[in-house]
């Protein structure tokens, strides 16, 4: 029997195997979020909305307190979420999601990886930023964040 020799992607050659850096006002651009998210209640951060009325089928809709769609775009416009294979980076997330000892001590890569993953996981299971976020996770990652900009900042 031959094995099947899987080809490339035409993105193979583009899709960065390593994470790109952030500067510090991107960190500080997402870390902001953390008091807003301290003061948001859990049953505020989202909910389920009715589907719209020319809908007549649907698998569910996530509604977001406004400051999370505004952190999402933040995530996304400072390059908090990145092109890399994050759903094979899962069981490493996993880790980081059980024991919040690994995120008060994450590299600030590990912090991009687990913001990516959360936000596109997100557009496959609704409602698993909202889990996170009541876990606590959410808020460790931008609480380490926080603390990684004013260690790079100096202050």
């Amino acid at each position: 029997m031959r094995a099947i020799r899987k080809s490339r992607s035409p993105d193979d050659s583009v899709t960065p195997t390593s994470i790109k850096p952030v500067s510090v006002e991107q960190m500080l651009a997402v870390a902001k979020f953390l008091p807003v998210f301290e003061n948001i209640k859990p049953e505020d951060f989202s909910k389920s909305a009715p589907l719209p009325e020319n809908c007549s089928y649907g698998i569910g809709f996530v509604e977001f307190h406004p400051a999370v769609y505004e952190f999402i775009n933040a995530c996304y416009e400072n390059e908090f979420v990145q092109s890399y294979d994050w759903t094979a980076w899962g069981r490493k997330a996993r880790q980081y999601m059980a024991d919040p000892s690994l995120v008060a001590s994450a590299r600030i890569s590990t912090l991009v990886k687990l913001l990516t993953a959360h936000i596109r996981c997100e557009r496959f299971c609704d409602g698993h930023l909202h889990s996170q976020f009541e876990s606590g996770h959410l808020t460790a990652i931008l609480r380490r964040l926080e603390e990684l900009a004013h260690l790079e900042s100096g202050n």
